[in-house]
């Protein structure tokens, strides 16, 4: 390039055709093959965590303040940390609880229905046909049913006696704990 004139050659050069030299995705991967995509939470529904100031570990790293989606794992030993789709952090998880009418309602097995649970269960097995005709109804004009409402809440705390950072994640009926030791 002399004085700003552009040569003919690197005018016409078009770097978006598809048979470029190079590919698209330098590592090969496309987004959906990324571990966390592959190996990801079932939902984006997850309690939403603010942290406020930096935490450091005795390595130099740290979280850095702003929001994350705080989601348990499937075997409920880790809550995972994540900012924007990036796994920030793994946090042991320490203890877990759950609401015993749902445990009892999940887990019950060959046990006699007491006469308001025989109520409570044909009283949903209505509200589910009324919700199946509701799905198609929704289904016929392309629309979809509004989401039940679940209860997500996550949130962290200083613990000045352990030097650590607590963090509650609740969502539903289930319960967890875990800490980041500073």
């Amino acid at each position: 390039m002399i004085d700003g004139i552009i040569t003919p050659a690197l005018r016409d050069i078009d770097y978006l055709t598809p048979a470029a030299p190079y590919p698209v995705v330098p590592s090969g991967l496309t987004v959906h093959q990324d571990p966390v995509y592959r190996y990801s939470i079932p939902t984006d529904e997850q309690p939403t965590l603010l942290i406020a100031d930096y935490i450091a570990d005795h390595n130099g790293n740290f979280i850095s303040p702003g929001y994350y989606q705080l989601a348990l794992s499937d075997d409920r030993e880790f809550l995972y940390l994540i900012e924007s789709k990036n796994l920030v952090a793994i946090i042991p998880v320490f203890k877990i609880a759950e609401n015993e009418k749902e445990v009892h309602k999940l887990y019950a097995k060959n046990k006699e229905l007491t006469k308001k649970e025989k109520a409570e269960r044909k009283k949903k097995k209505r509200q589910d046909k009324i919700q199946e005709i509701i799905n198609k109804k929704y289904a016929k004009t392309g629309a979809t049913p509004p989401q039940e409402y679940e209860h997500m809440e996550a949130d962290i705390e200083y613990i000045k006696e352990g030097q650590y950072y607590l963090i509650r994640y609740e969502k539903g009926f289930i319960r967890a704990w875990g800490a980041i030791k500073r």
